[in-house]
């Protein structure tokens, strides 16, 4: 039986958008299916965190005065939430006008607007209302949403997420003792954007440490500095129970009593799944998301799924890559597959934290002590002394021929900064086999003054070990050279 399209796509998600548009300009026969979902409401939200994170750092920085220039400081409780929210707007409006749904129109995108579900009989379609949108294949990309019923520890005695803070006019309907339940890379920059702005913060995880998937180094440096800002970090403490206490909120956080003004919640997401009737169609999934294999096949060969529906950070740059190899697979032959070492992300506290490739623990558990830890830190670069930005770590994971398979940084702009690492490894470039000529060898080249010199420092201190531990070449240099001066 002939199929409508070569490609339906489920969900108006930044990812489906995109994965859409992509495909409609290779000139395949695509529709789009909205499932009533709001368009880049969760891009709206990420992008009014960095603007809240954007205004908490400019505060910091006119109240902490490094160069000791006179000005008024500015008072915390006079930001504008509405100009945040308008200004986030604005940004948001900017970036989706051209991979919006009234744009993917023009491009050919059979746009339906609607809620559907997957059929089995008598042919593999999606229906939506009366229409029955049958397709070679399809890429199911609904994103995820807040889940507040989940939260059954503290649904009695409500909460706040990022949208309801959204929504309001100003800082000053929050009260000054706040708890923040979840610990995603979202809840720290909200944690520490607050405390900028003279809340104070508490963190309660249930994890061991924060971030317990990065490198422990990098990440501790993370928490030390939220806890030097005054933000407090409650570990290993999930909440069991909650209740009203006059007009303040109690919490039972492991063995610990908590009391607060204001409970605010980040991070606890589920996929939009419910009503597509996956099972009918023998897609396998679960509370966290959906199944994939490494070609991001569903157990429906012909069901595809990219994106925070299918688990895991969400991160719009990693949800896109997935919509790429999905597409190449869909579109022509299914002979790609995922492969995330060589993806960098970050996290945009302030400093960042940047990373690619495998953490230290993660190359030990594959190639044992075959390996080389090398560290440089942030307040050896002649930038950091000049814009006092001094806190910070750049740290490389290398192979003994050179190769770099993992990197971390934390400081000052490192997000800007990792990509010319991952560029690096995807391409296979190895820092130099010859000590001599590595350290006679710019393996980065950069501006100075800027942050990215703490990477060639970092590959000089390489080398520098790589010397320091070779007898036989610091002997033949001292020979070199003492026979040079006769």
């Amino acid at each position: 039986m002939a199929v409508d399209y070569d490609l339906v796509v489920i969900g108006s998600s930044q990812e489906g958008i995109y994965a859409a548009a992509t495909a409609a300009r290779l000139q395949a026969r695509v529709a789009l299916v909205t499932q009533n979902l709001e368009e880049n409401s969760y891009s709206s939200e990420i992008i009014f965190c960095h603007s809240l994170a954007q205004i908490a750092d400019f505060v910091t920085n006119n109240r902490e005065n490094h160069f000791g220039i006179y000005s008024e400081p500015i008072k915390s409780k006079n930001v504008e939430l509405t100009e945040i929210r308008n200004w986030s707007k604005a940004v948001n409006f900017a970036l989706t006008e051209e991979n919006s749904l009234t744009s993917l129109a023009t491009l050919g995108v059979d746009v339906v607007y609607g809620q559907g579900e997957f059929c089995r009989l008598p042919q593999q379609a999606f229906i939506v209302g009366k229409r029955k949108l049958r397709s070679r294949t399809y890429l199911i990309a609904t994103g995820t949403h807040i889940v507040r019923e989940s939260q059954t520890a503290i649904k009695d005695c409500g909460y706040l997420t990022l949208s309801d803070i959204a929504q309001k006019q100003d800082l000053s309907f929050l009260p000054s003792n706040l708890a923040i339940v979840g610990d995603t890379p979202q809840a720290l920059m909200v944690a520490q954007s607050l405390a900028r702005l003279s809340k104070q913060i508490l963190i309660i995880t249930e994890k061991k440490r924060l971030l317990p998937h990065e490198d422990k180094e990098a990440a501790m440096l993370i928490q030390a500095q939220l806890e030097a800002e005054g933000v407090k970090i409650l570990t290993a403490s999930p909440i069991t129970q909650s209740k009203y206490l006059g007009e303040k909120k109690w919490l039972q956080a492991g063995d610990r009593a908590i009391e607060t003004e204001e409970i605010i919640v980040i991070g606890k997401r589920q996929p939009n799944i419910e009503s597509l009737n996956l099972a009918g169609v023998g897609v396998k999934f679960k509370l966290n998301g959906i199944g994939v294999n490494e070609k991001l096949q569903t157990s429906n060969p012909k069901i595809y799924a990219c994106g925070d529906v299918i688990g895991g950070y969400s991160l719009a740059h990693i949800a896109q890559y997935e919509a790429n190899i999905a597409l190449k697979n869909v579109l022509f032959l299914p002979w790609f597959k995922t492969d995330y070492n060589y993806l960098p992300w970050a996290i945009f506290t302030q400093p960042n934290l940047a990373r690619v490739g495998m953490t230290e623990n993660q190359a030990r558990q594959r190639y044992g002590d075959d390996i080389h830890i090398i560290r440089q830190y942030w307040k050896n670069t002649t930038q950091a002394q000049i814009t006092g930005k001094t806190t910070g770590l750049c740290k490389f994971v290398i192979l003994p021929h050179g190769e770099i398979i993992g990197a971390h940084l934390v400081g000052e702009n490192a997000a800007e900064l990792i990509g010319a690492i991952a560029f690096m490894m995807k391409s296979k470039i190895k820092l130099s086999k010859n000590i001599i000529g590595g350290l006679l060898k710019i393996d980065f080249p950069y501006v100075y003054p800027s942050f990215a010199e703490i990477i060639q420092q970092t590959a000089t201190v390489y080398q520098q070990q790589r010397l320091a531990n070779h007898k036989n070449l610091r002997s033949w240099l001292e020979t070199w050279f003492d026979l040079r001066k006769k």
